[in-house]
């Protein structure tokens, strides 16, 4: 029986040993994303494969046109109705790689140890620059199929509303009901003025608007904006949210929802968010899974492996949702 080779017996271990840490790695590439830990605590991140091709969102647009109030022998209208219009987006794929040189494995030779910690060291190195490119794409103001990154949050929560824009091949500008409503929408409000005099009723405002299409229970704004928030808070009585504290993650409340902050978000921007209708949908059978080990061309012995997973970010209704921008001192 042959003996396999240095380079045979190292690329297994690297396999086995990245199939073993997969799952925690996985985890903590979404747990250390405040927003993406709090969309998972809602159930909002969905594992499922749709066609392969397209990821479908359905949306409850239509209503039943039959109910009403009635007296003794009234009648109904028989008339079905279909409640669910499918909207669509395409996959997006993340990945990265690890390359092993052959003057690197000969360094460590058979000293397993060494090989260990030089891989455990590539792999969480991995794990940090996915975490940075997740949150990156989470604060692009782009999406759909005309790029390879996940949907934005400034692109799935517009702040020019009205404008002519398709998310998920619906065009927000022109999309109405049956009652001439624009269902397509989210909401959006420019700042009155100075934080310190307008930001508490800018909020409450733009808040109660978007609390008429949904449950706005995720605010999330950049550093300074948020630091505005805070210094306000310490004003008056500091309350925090049980949810937030028992998935270890530093907030203020407004309302008494979860208020955080991103190094990535837009400057002087509040998002309200729904995550009743926010979600990241991720293909089971392509979350970061490790490929085969190739050689490297015109390289001796050199090899690489790459790991990739398959998802993206949707909205199933956006009329919840909403922008307060221009904030500012």
């Amino acid at each position: 029986m042959a003996t396999a080779t240095l380079t045979e017996y190292l690329n297994t271990l690297y396999t086995t040993t990245w199939a073993k840490r997969r799952a925690a790695i996985v985890d903590q590439v979404f747990e250390e994303n405040r927003l993406l830990a709090l969309v998972n605590a809602k159930g909002m991140i969905k594992y499922e494969s749709t066609d392969g091709r397209r990821l479908e969102i359905p949306l409850r647009v239509a209503k039943s046109t039959t109910a009403k109030f009635f007296g003794k022998g009234a009648t109904f209208t028989f008339s079905d109705f279909d409640p669910l219009t499918i909207a669509y987006d395409g996959w997006k794929n993340l990945g990265d790689q690890m390359v092993r040189y052959w003057t690197d494995d000969k360094a460590n030779g058979g000293s397993e140890t060494a090989h260990l910690k030089m891989m455990t060291a590539k792999q969480d190195t991995m794990r940090e620059t996915l975490n940075e490119k997740v949150e990156i794409a989470l604060w692009a103001d782009t999406g759909g199929t005309s790029v390879d990154d996940y949907n934005g949050i400034p692109y799935l929560i517009d702040d020019s509303p009205s404008t002519s824009a398709t998310i998920h091949g619906i065009n927000q500008s022109t999309a109405v009901t049956a009652d001439s409503v624009y269902y397509w929408r989210n909401q959006q409000k420019a700042s009155t003025g100075a934080f310190s005099v307008y930001g508490e009723s800018d909020m409450t405002n733009l808040y109660n608007t978007c609390s008429r299409w949904g449950k706005t229970d995720v605010l999330v704004s950049d550093q300074t904006t948020y630091e505005l928030g805070q210094s306000e808070a310490l004003e008056r009585v500091s309350i925090v949210n049980k949810e937030a504290v028992n998935l270890g993650i530093d907030h203020i409340t407004f309302m008494g929802k979860i208020w955080i902050w991103s190094p990535r978000c837009t400057a002087g921007y509040t998002y309200f968010i729904d995550r009743n209708h926010f979600g990241f949908t991720i293909d089971p059978a392509v979350n970061m899974v490790q490929g085969p080990w190739k050689e490297i061309p015109n390289q001796y012995n050199d090899v690489v492996s790459q790991i990739v997973q398959r998802g993206n970010t949707w909205v199933d209704k956006r009329q919840c949702h909403g922008v307060l921008t221009g904030q500012a001192a």
